[in-house]
């Protein structure tokens, strides 16, 4: 390259730096003029996922351009006030965003504006998804046609579609797996993954992104995980969509629990515990003080039952508080008040706080270390009703395990009125059911079972008792389930199991002298659900592995 050339080359540049210069200089006094702050964009770190605030056709047409966003606080830059930027602070402020205001140079707004480029352009992504069951692009009988509706329409409608589907098979999470070749589309029903469909992976990348923006989460960080949630609509009823995106060897994975208001709220009476179980428990929670415990793992619907309770017991001149992490269903009577481990809120810093609001009955999500666990037995032990989750594979197991967080014996016996332990079976759909013949096998299992049920359950199991099956129908999906029940163990605290409890005995000894007193296992409790064609033996021996 000759001399002549590169020195063509440097004036170029030094001018073009001097009119950038003129050009950020003007708009200082433009600035001034307008009294509003002045800002130069050129080299300013830009989070890309800010412009998601503003639609780029809107930015365009206004000349304005958000650039930095920090909670509820967007900054906007404007070549110049106008009627469309006034307009446009007024959207912005009905989106609960508060709008600071700079003048940028034209420069300044086309370096920007390019940004949009880097972002894929997401069709009505600035308002919460709005789904009916009644609009013929969300009609989706079956889940084998979801993927040939798919391959049919944009990447943008994509979202709405798998939503409007996931909800009308009344899924409780969406599974977006990336794979080598495509994507896997999967929903969770009645608490069991089920293959939706196979999307190419060409829709990765822009299912990814309107997910994200609908989120709130940043568009530019791919290799470590975000959590976030948004809103939408089902029929006009609110839904809250719960967001994990993690990184994976072929793109990001997300999962969307759905957490749908529209449920009608279940009974204490209909959760499905039946006999002494229910009359032992009926009374234990008619006591003034004491602790109730449900236990069992992830989704097996312990605070579907809390809630339940919870129903039951608010009533006039009761006070309920509880503390969640997260909140997930609004019960109107109830202070429910969230966990924040970010501004100091743990569950023990929570349940000290709340006592101190005179309440009547308690709930805590989950006792997960000595400090919650000793502070709620020593509420229930001065006027409260304390009710709270553990984490255990049986409710007898509950006991050793409080006692090894630290709590002391003789606090712990006379705190706990009940353990209740359960899982979820899933329900046979009622159109396609029919009797099943047991195998020999199957039929030694189940009666090795039912015999072990003790007399004072006061339970009559029929000899010649008939179990049922289904095999699938439209109805169902072709699942042959639909819906879900929960089975049930329940122990309440005897003078027998609280001096058990004083000795330390072990999860054996008490699960051992609580079925002596009555209670019915998960498995036995299963069966019979069996036996009255609710569920089928295969569903309950999957559940309690018995």
């Amino acid at each position: 390259m000759s001399d002549s050339l590169n020195r063509d080359i440097r004036l170029k540049q030094v001018y073009s730096q001097l009119d950038r210069k003129f050009e950020e200089e003007e708009t200082k006094r433009h600035a001034q003029t307008y009294k509003l702050p002045y800002m130069n964009l050129l080299g300013f770190p830009i989070d890309l996922s800010v412009l998601s605030a503003v639609p780029k056709v809107r930015a365009e047409s206004t000349q304005a351009i958000p650039f930095y966003r920090e909670g509820g606080r967007v900054k906007l830059g404007i070549l110049a006030p106008s009627k469309a930027v006034d307009e446009l602070v007024q959207f912005l402020i009905k989106k609960n965003y508060k709008v600071e205001l700079y003048v940028i140079s034209v420069t300044s707004f086309k370096h920007l504006f390019e940004s949009y480029s880097k972002v894929i352009e997401i069709e009505h992504h600035d308002e919460d998804i709005n789904l009916h069951e009644a609009d013929s692009s969300q009609d989706i009988s079956l889940l084998k046609k979801l993927g040939q509706k798919i391959s049919t329409v944009s990447a943008t409608q994509i979202i709405d579609l798998i939503m409007g589907a996931a909800m009308s098979v009344d899924a409780s999470d969406v599974h977006v797996e990336p794979e080598t070749q495509n994507v896997k589309l999967r929903f969770r029903i009645d608490g069991v993954l089920q293959d939706a469909a196979e999307l190419p992976m060409t829709t990765h990348h822009a299912l990814v992104s309107r997910i994200k923006i609908q989120s709130k989460l940043k568009l530019n960080i791919t290799t470590t995980p975000q959590d976030g949630s948004f809103h939408m609509k089902f029929n006009d009823v609110p839904i809250d969509v719960r967001v994990s995106i993690l990184p994976s060897a072929f793109g990001e994975s997300i999962v969307m629990r759905i957490l749908r208001q529209d449920y009608r709220a279940l009974k204490f009476e209909e959760l499905g515990i039946a006999g002494v179980a229910y009359e032992r428990l009926e009374a234990e929670l008619q006591k003034p003080n004491g602790m109730v415990l449900t236990t069992g793992p992830t989704g097996s619907g312990k605070t579907t039952t809390l809630y339940a309770i919870l129903r039951k017991l608010n009533g006039e001149g009761v006070k309920i508080i509880t503390l969640e992490d997260p909140i997930e269903y609004r019960i109107e009577g109830i202070t429910q008040t969230p966990i924040d481990t970010g501004a100091g809120m743990t569950f023990a810093t929570g349940l000290r706080a709340i006592l101190r609001q005179d309440p009547d009955v308690v709930m805590v999500g989950e006792m997960r270390d000595l400090e919650t666990a000793e502070t709620a037995a020593q509420a229930s032990l001065t006027g409260h009703i304390v009710l709270s989750t553990r984490h255990t594979n049986d409710a007898a197991s509950a006991i050793p395990r409080l006692l090894d967080l630290g709590v002391k014996p003789f606090i712990l016996a006379p705190a706990i009125n009940a353990i209740i332990a359960q899982r979820l079976v899933r329900k046979l759909c009622p159109n396609c059911k029919a009797e099943e013949k047991l195998d020999d096998a199957a039929r030694k299992r189940v009666d090795l079972i039912l015999n072990s049920i003790s007399k004072a359950a006061k339970l009559n199991i029929p000899r010649d008792a008939k179990y049922y099956h289904s095999k699938g129908c439209d109805a169902c999906n072709g699942l042959g389930y639909k819906g879900r029940i929960g089975i049930y163990e329940i122990f309440t605290v005897t003078d027998a199991i609280e001096k058990l409890i004083q000795q330390q005995a072990t999860n054996s000894e008490i699960r051992k002298q609580a079925i002596n007193e009555g209670m019915v296992t998960m498995a036995q409790d299963g069966l019979l659900k069996a036996m009255n064609g609710i569920t089928d033996v295969a569903e309950v021996f999957r559940v309690t592995e018995a």
